[in-house]
């Protein structure tokens, strides 16, 4: 007897979760979703992480550039971060060279900093139009998405392989430890076996579980957005994210196939909603010509639920927490929680071992997640009252990497779990944009090890390696390479 699963929510999560599920467990579920129609997608490009692209295209079947054609999708090889420290900017790429297990460390920046020549190490070295004329699979990327057309294609790929139904839950019935029902206006009573909670920022049926919210906002207190698309008059693609900070916050461009999606992130504990618009309008007046033509502002929490796991039911995306999408790590957290959900429970028995488990994990993941994106804000800035609170309030992790950096370096030698996180050229190509090391501590740092000779030696022969590999590989154009996937050009390249 197969176990009926019940999904509620049609965002990119419960899509998501929907198609990882059916496809993980097969014949062995019989998964049912329901999502209110009159509940659109906000109308923004999204950015993703190459776990994300990776995870859904490993469990889907699908070649890259398949996706590429069927999201309409353009690639992104990392971040750009401009004014984060006034009138500078740097790169935070993902794997150029990451296939490549000798290039795990961050052995090469040693030489690299200090002789003015850093390149990202193995990671790409900075934002441009471009991509390597290499295959899709010699190198990390992830994609830029419309939401709806991320929406459309998991749509299409499921309406064959599960229940899909238009309705809307009107109550949901609960003991407190467990969700027994729900009643929706069409369908009168549904029942089920697990409850897969994807109900958005309501999180309507964790809710009815007694969880225990998590504020994560004395670290991170950006809990607003405005968006709005503009043209992208310049011709050509760009092939990264572009993060541009405020005097109060953010402002995200994400390069979609027909436009640019941006989007303006800012803290109401330091500005207002008319404050915000009225600052988000003079960006967009000066960078694209164009005045804000939305009212909109899209108000959130920042912070999770202690447990997403609770009885019979796993909330998921947007229902088990928020965090601004500084480095989309909400698709990045998405498809971890859903792999380590369906490993943990294949033999779909739900014990409390695998339940706890998947608990414990995803708050060691929110802790990462939290210090990570703190990271980010360690500029020392107080140019603002914003500025100001962020360079008081940095978590104990950053102030220590802080220290680590200015008096020592980043550790090359692994003894640090939390820079499991990301590979450790991400984390040295932060710090370096924000100019947290010290060319003297590092000195200082190597040679005060044994054998300091030979990891100068080993710095100076990998930054080599590495920059010949890269200055091997040619370059071609972003936009070509979409216009030959669409089938309008005839550039050749390699999948």
């Amino acid at each position: 007897m197969c176990m009926k699963i019940v999904i509620i929510g049609a965002g990119t999560s419960g899509l998501a979760a929907a198609a990882l599920l059916d496809n993980y467990w097969g014949d062995k579920v019989d998964i049912s979703l329901y999502y209110d129609p009159n509940n659109k997608n906000i109308a923004v490009g999204e950015g993703t992480t190459p776990q994300f692209v990776s995870g859904l295209c490993q469990r889907l079947g699908y070649q890259i550039d398949d996706a590429i054609k069927d999201l309409d999708a353009t690639i992104k090889l990392g971040v750009r971060f401009k004014n984060w420290i006034p009138g500078k900017e740097y790169f935070h790429g993902f794997g150029q060279l990451g296939r490549d297990d000798k290039y795990d460390d961050n052995v090469s920046s040693i030489y690299a900093i200090l002789n003015d020549c850093f390149i990202g190490g193995a990671n790409h070295t900075g934002p441009t139009t471009t991509l390597p004329n290499t295959g899709f699979i010699d190198y990390d990327l992830a994609f830029h998405i419309e939401t709806q057309t991320l929406s459309d294609f998991l749509f299409n790929h499921l309406q064959d392989s599960i229940n899909i139904i238009p309705d809307v839950v009107e109550e949901v019935i609960s003991d407190g430890n467990n969700i027994q029902a729900v009643k929706c206006k069409d369908s009168g009573l549904v029942e089920a076996d697990f409850w897969v909670d994807a109900s958005g920022f309501s999180a309507i049926l964790l809710n009815k579980l007694n969880p225990e919210w998590v504020d994560i906002s004395e670290h991170l207190p950006i809990d607003r957005a405005i968006p709005q698309q503009v043209p992208n008059n310049s011709g050509e693609i760009p092939s990264y994210t572009l993060s541009e900070a405020t005097k109060n916050g953010w402002i995200w461009t994400i390069p979609t196939q027909s436009r640019l999606g941006t989007g303006y992130l800012y803290s109401s504990k330091f500005t207002t909603d008319d404050e915000a618009r009225e600052d988000y309008n003079k960006w967009l007046i000066d960078n694209h010509g164009v005045e804000l033509q939305t009212d909109r502002v899209i108000s959130y929490k920042p912070g999770h639920w202690k447990d997403v796991w609770i009885g019979n039911c796993f909330a998921v995306g947007l229902s088990g927490g928020f965090v601004e999408p500084l480095e989309s790590l909400g698709h990045h957290y998405l498809v971890f929680m859903l792999e380590m959900f369906t490993s943990l429970n294949s033999s779909l028995k739900m014990l409390d071992y695998n339940r706890d488990r998947v608990n414990q994990v995803q708050k060691q993941i929110w802790e990462d997640c939290i210090n990570f994106l703190g990271l980010h804000y360690c500029t020392n800035r107080t140019d603002s009252p914003f500025w100001r609170y962020m360079t008081d309030h940095k978590t104990h992790w950053v102030k220590t990497v802080e220290e680590k950096c200015n008096k020592e370096f980043l550790d090359v030698f692994l003894s640090d779990d939390m820079l499991n996180f990301w590979d450790h050229d991400s984390y040295t190509q932060i710090m370096n944009g924000l100019q947290m090391f010290n060319k003297q501590s590092i000195r200082d740092f190597v040679d005060s090890r044994l054998d300091s000779d030979e990891i100068y030696k080993d710095s100076e022969q990998q930054y080599n390696e590495i920059l010949a590999a890269k200055q091997a590989v040619g370059r071609i154009s972003h936009k070509e390479v979409l216009e030959t996937i669409k089938g309008l050009s005839t550039l050749p390249y390699l999948t």
